[in-house]
């Protein structure tokens, strides 16, 4: 009975294990499969913009007071500091630029991307 007792345990044990590794191969498998669409038309107002508010003109950054002058929360700031040729530099955090967000991660890809694709197709107000 109780050598009956041990097998069940260790089957349980090792179905647990089984299970549970499984299941962290099946979530960072999806994870990894979220795929960035960028064929769809990168407009300021709809896809930029939003990147912007959310991750750049935020208080204390780059919105309307912004202390070092490059305020984020208007096309009019964002052109300006795409044409000085800082902009795509500093969200790459590329050797040679001030990383931005300053100390925080890297945007998203995805996000680098869309603005990568809405600056080569002209930087519009659209």
């Amino acid at each position: 009975m109780k050598r009956n007792l041990l097998k069940i345990t260790a089957l349980l044990v090792l179905a647990i294990a089984f299970v549970s590794q499984n299941a962290c191969k099946s979530s960072s498998s999806n994870a990894n499969t979220t795929v960035c669409d960028t064929s769809a038309a990168v407009l300021f107002s709809t896809t930029v913009k939003p990147i912007m508010d959310a991750k750049c003109a935020t208080s204390g950054c780059h919105n309307a007071n912004a202390a070092a002058g490059h305020a984020l929360h208007t096309y009019a700031g964002v052109k300006a500091c795409v044409n000085s040729g800082r902009f795509l530099g500093s969200i790459n955090h590329a050797g040679g630029f001030k990383a931005m967000p300053l100390g925080g991660n890297k945007l998203d890809q995805c996000d680098i991307n869309k603005i990568q694709k809405w600056v080569n197709a002209g930087a519009l107000n659209n």
